[in-house]
């Protein structure tokens, strides 16, 4: 693991310990929510704007706090990310994010697994490949274990949502979490030192 993942898996980590357990709309997670969407640009939304998603907001802050600076697509949607980093590695384009099919590659602590939120229908990854706005999620891998992925993201679990761990694990070529309501189709991984 690379000194960005690394620094992405104690970011997320930090984030859990400092702010796991407590609702969007509570203080301090609804406070710091603001800082996820000032970061985007977003000053006018907090924690206190259930109507609006955040688990992109937390990613991309988690990927700046880590240091991947203007390398990474950030957004307030999954999609927009999900969209660029394909595209950059079917072109080849030299990126420093690049989302491969599940079955590409191995899942490492400091990659970022995307999937369709849950409820939502599974997303195929050639379908995503052309498509730029739609409902999904991404987490932040932070170990993996034998078939069990572990990884943090925000706006977890029924609203209000949360900082959260959640655990996937590997089942017939597919990376589900344990409820099954929620299906990996990338994997970013990234480049950087």
């Amino acid at each position: 693991m690379g000194g960005f993942s690394n620094k992405l898996v104690i970011k997320a980590q930090d984030e859990l310990a400092a702010y796991g357990g407590i609702a969007e709309h509570v203080s301090p997670l609804k406070e710091r929510i603001g800082l996820y969407w000032d970061f985007l640009k977003r000053p006018d939304l907090d924690g206190s704007d259930h109507e609006v998603p955040w688990s992109a907001a937390f990613v991309s802050f988690m990927v700046n706090l880590a240091g991947a600076n203007s390398t990474f697509p950030y957004s307030a949607q999954h999609s927009v990310y999900f969209y660029r980093t394909i595209n950059d590695k079917v072109i080849k384009k030299a990126s420093a994010f690049w989302g491969f099919r599940l079955s590409e590659v191995t899942i490492e602590p400091g990659d970022i697994i995307g999937m369709n939120r849950s409820g939502k229908p599974p997303i195929d990854y050639d379908w995503a490949m052309t498509h730029s706005d739609y409902f999904s999620h991404s987490d932040v891998v932070v170990s993996v274990s034998g078939k069990t992925v572990e990884a943090i993201g925000g706006n977890v679990g029924s609203p209000p949502g949360e900082v959260a761990r959640k655990i996937f694990t590997h089942s017939g070529g597919k990376l589900l979490t344990k409820s099954k309501t929620q299906e990996v189709f990338v994997v970013i991984k990234n480049f950087l030192p």
